[in-house]
Order: C-alpha cells, then structure tokens, then sequence
C-alpha cells in the first residue's frame, strides 16, 4: 500500500461508514491530482519524498476527517438556553421540596441533639442525590433530543429578506412551538424517571427517638395504574418527538393528542375513585410516633392537594378535549393544545 493509500485510510478511521467511501474516493483523487501538477511542475517522476511533503501541507489525517464532519455536541448552543431554563426550574423546585420535606420531618420527629444532626445530614444528602440526578436525566435527554431531533431546536434564522409586515400576521394555527414541546419532553421525561426508578423518594422521612422512618406516600393501587400512566406519558413523548421532527401539526397528531388527553382523564378518573392511592394515613404516622393532631392535619392537607389536583386534571383536559373536538369538526380548524 502506497503513501496516499495509507493517508486516505487513516483518515477513513475517523469518518462515519455511511460516508466514508465517497469521502475516501475523494481526497484520494484530489491528492493525485495535486501529486501530478507537482511533478509536472518539478519536471521529474514522483516519488516518496514528494508525497511526504504534499501529504505534511495537506495535514494530520485526523485534522483533515475533523473537517468533514459537522460540530459535535452533547448539548448545542441551540438548545443549550432551553436547557438551562428547564434546569434552573427543576433545581428550584427541587430546593423548595427539600425545605418543606425537612421543615415536616423537623414538626413531626421527636429529636435529640443526634437525631437532628442524622436529620439535618440525611436531608442534605438526599438532596445532593436528587440534584445530582435531575441533572443527569436532563442532560440525558437534551443529548437525545440534540442527536436525534436536532432541527427541533432551531429557530427561525434572520436573513436580510425579513420584512416587518410579518408582525401583523395571523399567528398560523398549525405551527409548533419547538421549545414548549421540548421543555414539556423534558418534565415528561423525568416524571417517568421519577415514579419508575426513584419511588423510594416519594414519602416522608422523619426521626422517632434516635430511629429514621420513612413512610411511602404512594399506595400499591398507585403503582398498578402506573403502566397506564406509563404508556400515555410515552405516547407523549413520541407525539412531541415526531411533531418537532415534522415541524407543524396535522389534523392526524390533534386527534392522537385528543386521545391522549381523554386517556388523561380517563386515568385520573380512576385514580380518584378508585381504591386510596396514598399510603399515608394518621393511624400510621401514630404508629411511628407522630403527634396525632399533627398526623391528621398533614393527612388531611395531602388528601385534599392530591384531589383537588385529579380534579383539575379532569377539568382541564375534559375542555380541551371538547374544544379540540369543535375545532377540527365545527371550525374546520385547530389549535396546538398541548403548547399552550
């Protein structure tokens, strides 16, 4: 194998397969049609020492491969500001959560000066953990998004053809709002890793004497409608991904969305009047050494916030379902609900 053969190869090592023939092919020709033009010019055959110094100004192979291949991100700069918000929310809530679960274990542990300290030294570690892995699945799924969906995140370019008059435009029904869609991808996302990887968390943790409790906040008849929440959150998941990839809506994606949404309601219907989907009750919390006044206050608080929240999921999506329905059948026209 001569020089050139041997340069080229190299230089296939670090392209992609799918386009590494055609780039190989033509670097190879390009050489050989510089390696003549320089023997030409010397008036005399070719010969090693030639192709050395034309191989030594043509460049280190792995530069000349780097050259053919696009900017290489974990995260673009496309998507990086929407990371970045997405982050700084989930941090936020996840600060504000970390308050409030260490203020009630605090109300409602019996401590010591040890106890406290186990406490105060267990919560900040949990929340070490917690930040630690937001920020893990968050960049997992941004990375994705940049790898498989990367024109979702590019926005309209300005060109000099831009023309004010398009401010007084009608917003057009069918476009996508790429970073809504993403952002809801991303809380998607992290709800599904949450509930199906790290149930663990979600209970209280508090100290009777000198001993750590932890009661679960979420009952067995939770987690067996949890592969039904599963399967519509994943269906989500897909409809986001293939609307950023087709770039606007069509009247087949509103009526899958609508069916999404009906199953919403469907599952939050049966989460409400269904067996308890709390763990917690008073009787429990008495039993680990809660006050009871106490225990049935904070009782009472989460079964109120968890029906209230149910209720309005079935609200909510009940109307857009009806809206969406009078749109595409009535208006002959329809609107994006899920980037509202």
């Amino acid at each position: 194998m001569n020089l050139i053969e041997r340069y080229v190869s190299e230089i296939g090592k670090n392209l992609p397969r799918k386009s590494r023939g055609d780039i190989e092919t033509e670097i190879r020709s390009t050489l050989e049609d510089m390696l003549e033009e320089r023997a030409a010019r010397a008036g005399r055959p070719a010969d090693d020492e030639m192709v050395k110094e034309l191989l030594k100004e043509y460049g280190a192979p792995e530069k000349v491969a780097q050259s053919y291949l696009p900017p290489q991100y974990l995260i673009g700069p496309k998507l990086f500001p929407i990371f970045w918000l997405v982050l700084k929310i989930v941090f936020t809530v996840l600060s504000v959560l970390a308050v409030i679960g260490f203020g009630v274990r605090y109300g409602t542990s019996d401590l010591t000066m040890q106890s406290f300290g186990g406490l105060l030294g267990k919560s900040i570690l949990e929340y070490l953990g917690g930040m630690i892995s937001a920020f893990g699945n968050l960049v997992l799924v941004f990375a994705l998004l940049e790898r498989f969906v990367p024109q979702a995140a590019h926005d309209k370019e300005l060109d000099g053809d831009w023309n004010p008059n398009e401010l007084t435009k009608e917003p057009d029904p069918d476009e996508i709002r790429p970073w809504e869609l993403i952002v809801t991808i991303a809380f998607t996302a992290l709800g599904l890793v949450l509930l199906n990887f790290y149930p663990q968390v979600l209970g209280i943790y508090f100290f009777s004497g000198d001993v750590s409790v932890f009661l679960p906040a979420l009952s067995d008849a939770f987690f067996r409608m949890l592969p039904w929440i599963n399967a519509t959150w994943i269906l989500g998941i897909a409809l986001h991904v293939w609307l950023l990839r087709q770039g606007c809506w069509t009247p087949p994606a509103r009526w899958f969305e609508m069916a999404l949404k009906v199953a919403g309601v469907v599952i939050a219907y049966l989460l409400l009047q269904g067996p308890p989907i709390l763990a917690l009750d008073a009787a429990r919390l008495v039993e680990a050494g809660v006050e009871q006044s106490a225990a049935g206050v904070l009782v009472n608080m989460v079964k109120q916030i968890m029906t209230i929240t149910l209720a309005v999921i079935m609200v909510a999506g009940g109307f857009e379902v009806i809206k969406g329905v009078y749109d595409l059948l009535i208006k002959k026209s329809s609107r994006p609900f899920l980037t509202k």
